[in-house]
């Protein structure tokens, strides 16, 4: 059983220097214990983090389509999972990103529609060992909660 969900507080970054500032809301720093550097830094660090991750997916992917190659289900969801993972380990810590799809399309240079499509993709299918290693990015682009669903289900592929 899943515990209750604690109230996160919002934090967002600006970029600085090839690096990223954090900042989260005055009355959160005044009232949290462990001091509001210690948070801000360790949230700024699992950010920077992430988002090297997913520049690293995303240049993959870019590649792919410059050498005009599939593009795998599989890498797309890699993205999805990674965006997920940089919620939790920020819901670890109290906090959630304020505007989330704003700070990736800025910091991944990508569109936004695309972005809500690879999460998407990662909401309907829990595991990647879902996706047919075969499978390429181009049979979820359209209808890709349905065909992300019907995959889920064990659906054939159409």
């Amino acid at each position: 059983m899943k515990s209750k969900r604690l109230k996160l507080t919002f934090v967002s970054f600006e970029p600085k220097d090839d690096k990223f500032r954090g900042y989260i809301p005055m009355e959160f720093a005044l009232s949290n214990e462990k001091g509001p550097e210690i948070i801000l830094r360790k949230a700024t660090k699992i950010y920077e983090t992430s988002v090297s991750k997913m520049k690293s997916i995303v240049s993959q992917i870019r590649k792919s389509r410059v050498d005009r190659s599939t593009i795998p289900a599989r890498k797309i969801w890699q993205l999805g999972n990674a965006i997920f993972k940089l919620r939790d380990e920020l819901e670890e810590i109290g906090l959630e990103i304020d505007g989330i799809y704003d700070h990736l399309t800025r910091d991944l240079k990508v569109k936004r529609k695309w972005l809500e499509k690879v999460i998407i993709l990662r909401r309907y299918i829990p595991s990647i060992d879902l996706i047919p290693e075969s499978l390429n990015w181009g049979h979820f682009e359209k209808s890709t909660r349905r065909k992300a669903e019907g995959l889920r289900s064990g659906l054939p592929l159409s």
